[in-house]
């Protein structure tokens, strides 16, 4: 399986640093964005993608927005059923995994305004398929989700085969700062496979490393 790294903090990476590749191709548009901008390649993460608008700065934004985190199945994936309370769980557990390095220095906020940093994630294009369990195999969902070395079987009693992180910044006027694409993917092996677990300490580690960035050009 392709490690799965951080995000946000290439979103946020030195743009001139980011050579251009002229057989580089982003992974085709989920139409979870607005708009999909010019893609380059993340040199640190392979089949990732980036982009970073000119002149982008985080200072004067002290305090971030986070929209609902979306989960969007592929059309390709053979399963397409999710319950929606084991949904909401996951989608939750999530968003704490995004914010809890961000908290209580930058506040997470419920609406837009001066000083707020609009950040937007979706779980695109997952594959997946229903998992088989025995009834003892079945724990309440709130159980699951507050269990960290169950996490990875937390919510949707599913398996993942790919999936895709999609996330933008937007600053107080709406205008696009960054926006990353990131697909992961499992390996042959169930050792491998991907689970919600890994994708929750993607969002974890961008947390930290948007904070970072927020840090350095607040301070100057």
């Amino acid at each position: 399986m392709r490690p799965i790294h951080v995000l946000i903090g290439g979103m946020l990476a030195v743009a001139a640093a980011i050579g251009s590749s002229a057989t580089f191709a982003a992974p085709p548009p989920s139409g979870f964005l607005d708009s999909y901008p010019a893609m380059k390649p993340d040199p640190k993460r392979p089949g990732a993608s980036i982009y970073i608008a000119p002149g982008t700065s985080l200072k004067g934004l002290d305090k971030v927005l986070i929209d609902p985190i979306l989960v969007w199945y592929s059309r390709d994936s053979k399963y397409q059923g999710i319950d929606p309370n084991e949904l909401s769980a996951v989608t939750e557990h999530l968003r704490t995994a995004l914010t809890k390095s961000l908290e209580p220095k930058y506040p997470i906020v419920d609406a837009t305004g001066p000083g707020v940093l609009r950040l937007r994630v979706a779980i695109t294009n997952v594959v997946a398929e229903k998992k088989k369990r025995g009834i003892l195999g079945y724990t309440p969902v709130g159980f699951v989700i507050g269990t960290a070395k169950n996490m990875a079987t937390a919510g949707p009693n599913i398996n993942l085969s790919s999936a895709t992180v999609e996330a933008e910044l937007l600053d107080p006027s709406g205008k696009q700062l960054a926006v990353v694409v990131d697909p992961l993917v499992s390996g042959e092996t169930k050792e491998e496979a991907l689970t919600w677990a890994q994708i929750a300490t993607v969002l974890d580690a961008a947390g930290q490393r948007l904070r970072a960035r927020m840090d350095a050009d607040n301070a100057n």
